[in-house]
């Protein structure tokens, strides 16, 4: 594994950028601009005992899973592109198209192949599943994993898989300004658009993240 950056000595003028400091950068909340008082009211004004299912999804889907096997284990599995045919919902079929692309099937909507590519960082243990719906020219469909060594973590071996998606303009109907490959892939009748999908997400995700959980331990535990 590559030696992390962090044991290079920093340098507090590598912050400055454009000869702008932090301390004259504008409405930055701080404490040497607010005090305890100042920062108990801000929390409060910031915090309710409950939230809608957009407020917290509404442009990112985050999900979170411990998984009892060796972080490499998990990171190694999900660089493959196969693995999504065993711990997804409904992604299957998983054939390369050449230059790191795979054509697959989704079975989420009727007649519709999903494009996939995987790229996979050992050093920083990041999978990144770059995909679309119907075309495979621009992958704007993205999922960010990343495994970490869950003992140094929360002091427990295994891993913690953390799965990030964004909300690309693209989901959204409401958005015009787009390729005619995604006006006329939302125009379709015969399904739904995978942007319609999207409150459903972190459940979803949830559901596949368990997946992941299931396959790897069980494997793991009959190694």
């Amino acid at each position: 594994m590559a030696t992390p950056l962090s044991t290079a000595p920093h340098q507090r003028a590598d912050l400055v950028t454009n000869g702008i400091a932090a301390k004259d950068i504008p409405d930055l909340f701080t404490a040497e601009n607010n005090g305890l008082e100042q920062l108990k009211a801000k929390v409060r004004e910031q915090s309710k005992p409950s939230y809608t299912s957009d407020e917290i999804f509404g442009q990112f889907c985050h999900t979170a899973e411990y998984i009892n096997c060796p972080v490499d284990m998990a990171f190694k599995y999900a660089a493959n592109v196969y693995c999504l045919e065993e711990f997804t919902f409904s992604l299957r079929n998983f054939e390369p198209v050449g230059e790191g692309l795979y054509k697959g099937t989704e079975a989420l909507a009727k007649d519709t192949y999903i494009y996939m590519r995987v790229d996979s960082y050992p050093d920083s243990r990041v999978v990144d599943h770059l995909c679309a719906w119907d075309q495979g020219e621009e992958l704007w469909m993205r999922y960010h994993f990343r495994f970490l060594d869950a003992l140094p973590a929360v002091r427990q071996p295994g891993t913690i898989v953390l799965w990030t998606n964004c909300k690309h303009p693209y989901y959204d109907r409401a958005v015009t300004d787009v390729p005619s490959c995604i006006a006329e892939a939302r125009a379709r009748t015969d399904r739904l658009w995978v942007g319609d999908v999207w409150p459903s997400f972190y459940a979803i995700h949830k559901i596949e993240a368990a997946n992941l959980k299931r396959v790897l331990e069980y494997r793991f535990a009959r190694r």
